[in-house]
């Protein structure tokens, strides 16, 4: 039987997140306009992928930040795809799944995303 558990830090991109009025005057403005433009927006925290899914826990820092954050869970068998994507500092990594697309960015996303993919035998990322 085969395992795969891996644990990443990094940046995921939240739809329909917005910031909280607890941020200050000129990141607040900042901010909504980044929700605004882009539909959600980076928030901090773990990322851990397995055989069973992915999951997405905000940093307990970034929770006070933000209004509504909640954990993101996607099941395995909801999983379409996994590719990586160009980043300037770090890669992202894109997981295709059937409600749409969950992106994070990491620190050596180009492995990341080959090795979920190959473990989910889904072919080369």
């Amino acid at each position: 039987m085969k395992t795969f558990n891996l644990s990443k830090l990094g940046y995921a991109f939240v739809p329909n997140a917005i910031p909280s009025t607890l941020m200050s005057g000129a990141a607040f403005a900042r901010a909504s306009r980044m929700a605004k433009r882009h539909g959600g927006l980076l928030v901090g925290g773990s990322i851990e992928l397995s055989l069973a899914g992915v999951s997405f826990k905000p940093h307990a820092h970034a929770e006070p930040l933000h209004v509504g954050l909640r954990p993101i869970n996607i099941l395995t068998a909801n999983i379409r795809s996994v590719r990586r994507e160009f980043g300037w500092l770090t890669g992202k990594v894109v997981i295709a799944h059937r409600d749409g697309e969950f992106r994070f960015y990491c620190f050596g996303a180009k492995t990341v995303a080959a090795q979920y993919a190959k473990y989910l035998s889904l072919g080369e990322a």
